[in-house]
């Protein structure tokens, strides 16, 4: 049985605005069932983010990062 890991995650979206654009960033940790891939992480952060900011929505990830938790 695999040992279940917390991971620290960030995202920063950038979405048009009237005045050009918004950027914003946005972290937590999380620990993912195993066998979890990158990208399905990926995925479920982007629709958390967009649930939790509508403005977030349709925007464009500018940098994205998960990693074990602990040092």
């Amino acid at each position: 049985m695999s040992k279940q890991v917390p991971y620290f995650w960030f995202m920063t979206i950038q979405t048009p605005n009237g005045a050009g654009y918004r950027i914003n960033s946005y972290q937590g940790v999380l620990t993912p069932e195993p066998g979890t891939t990158r990208l399905r992480l990926f995925n479920e952060i982007r629709e958390e983010i967009d649930r939790r900011d509508p403005l977030a929505v349709g925007g464009v990830v500018i940098s994205f990062d998960v990693q074990p938790n602990n040092l």
